[in-house]
């Protein structure tokens, strides 16, 4: 495959790309600090024909996405993300998951909490 055609490929996956990569996260934000390197570091490697792969990268790029974008979808995450130990084996993708995860269910939370005047 080709740069071009990779490159693409990787922003059909990952249409976010732009906004998760020139994110400014608040020094001390260890959290934002491993997603991001976690993402980027996933993007470089990432092999096109692992559909597994493609489609776990698709949902990060979404999931990520929402957290850039919306501070109250970080603030819902927060006390989630506290109960995973960064000492931890594999703290990285636990915290991935944790993200990929919670996303459903916070625009759950949303919806229940509308109000009709």
């Amino acid at each position: 495959m080709d740069t071009k055609t990779r490159i693409n490929k990787l922003l059909e996956i990952c249409p976010n790309y732009e906004k998760i990569n020139s994110y400014e996260f608040f020094e001390g934000d260890t959290f934002s600090k491993t997603m991001i390197n976690f993402y980027m570091d996933l993007i470089s490697k990432i092999d096109m024909e692992d559909e597994e792969l493609v489609n776990f990268l698709n949902e990060l790029d979404n999931a990520l996405s929402k957290y850039v974008d919306d501070y109250r979808f970080r603030k819902f995450l927060k006390p989630k993300l506290k109960l995973v130990d960064p000492n931890t084996k594999y703290y990285t993708y636990k915290v991935t998951m944790e993200l990929i995860n919670n996303l459903p269910e916070f625009k759950e939370e949303k919806i229940e909490r509308a109000r009709w005047i």
